[in-house]
């Protein structure tokens, strides 16, 4: 029994120190644009102060390379959830092979544009998780001028808490 004490002890401890809104959070997020392919991507969101928060979005696969960042303003709602909103810009690089095939050319180019947000999200009390889910337009500025949406879901591990007055 003795034993047990100090377990429980320290995850009690654990699970106290999360009740609260994070501070940094890392993880994966799938999104899906009219716009572009549906992406999945490492996710890192971090609170400069109590409402501003920066949200930095990486993602690669075989025939291509993304980045977004957003500056998101979050405001709380009820205990563990938190809406947000805000706005940012992303660029990548694309290519397509030939297949092999002399007579295809390669093709291949660069994106850039810029994206607005509205989401909400869920920190769970016990463990440290958070998921969010946000929507919002985004504009394709280069190589051709295209308006589309966006829809993603995130989640991420959440490692400090964030002090809410």
């Amino acid at each position: 029994m003795k034993k047990l004490s100090p377990i429980f002890i320290l995850f009690v401890s654990i699970s106290m120190s999360y009740s609260q809104q994070y501070s940094t959070a890392l993880g994966i997020k799938a999104d899906y644009s009219s716009v572009n392919l549906g992406l999945a991507e490492i996710s890192v969101k971090h609170f400069f102060t109590e409402q501003d928060a920066f949200e930095i979005n990486v993602g690669a696969g075989q025939r291509f390379f993304w980045l977004q960042a957003m500056d998101l303003r979050s405001q709380p709602m009820v205990k563990e959830f938190d809406w947000y909103f805000g706005g940012g810009v992303d660029a990548g690089h694309w290519s397509k092979t030939s297949g092999g095939r002399e007579d295809v050319p390669k093709q291949q180019g660069f994106w850039t544009g810029i994206n607005g947000a509205v989401g909400i999200e869920y920190t769970f009390d016990v463990v440290p998780i958070n998921l969010a889910l946000d929507t919002g337009p985004t504009f394709r500025i280069v190589p051709e001028l295209k308006f589309g949406w966006n829809a993603a879901i995130a989640f991420r591990y959440a490692f400090r808490k964030r002090i809410r007055r």
